[in-house]
């Protein structure tokens, strides 16, 4: 099963920006385990250049009755890590979470210190097998 969350644009030390990915079913028993978790821009999505400091962090939320259970990937635009069009991405995962039915899968994308603009259209996937 795949879920996924395109994220609107955000500017520069915007507000966070948070986008639902789907809700967990375990229908036809696909199985609970998260496996992967990328991001993709679009065709035509300018090129966002990582910072030291001045960045963005996108995470990938498992929410329960509305509240967050965990962060169980994410990853930061830092020095060396660029969006590029149609070049995906992997984020880390780093906590595998334990998914029950209704549970909400989301992605939240913040900006760090002064942050870094970013257009619209990421698409963040979620592989659960």
């Amino acid at each position: 099963m795949i879920y996924s969350a395109t994220l609107p644009a955000q500017t520069a030390g915007g507000a966070a920006a948070v986008a639902v990915a789907g809700v967990y079913k375990p229908a036809f028993y696909s199985g609970d385990t998260v496996t992967d978790v990328s991001v993709v821009a679009p065709a035509g999505f300018s090129t966002v250049t990582g910072a030291a400091t001045n960045n963005v962090t996108l995470s990938v939320r498992q929410l329960r009755g509305g509240v967050v259970q965990q962060t169980f990937a994410s990853l930061t635009l830092a020095a060396g890590t660029n969006l590029v069009a149609e070049s995906p991405l992997d984020l880390q995962i780093s906590a595998q979470p334990v998914l029950l039915a209704g549970d909400v899968i989301d992605v939240q994308m913040v900006q760090n210190g002064t942050g870094i603009a970013v257009g619209a259209g990421l698409l963040v996937s979620v592989y659960v097998s």
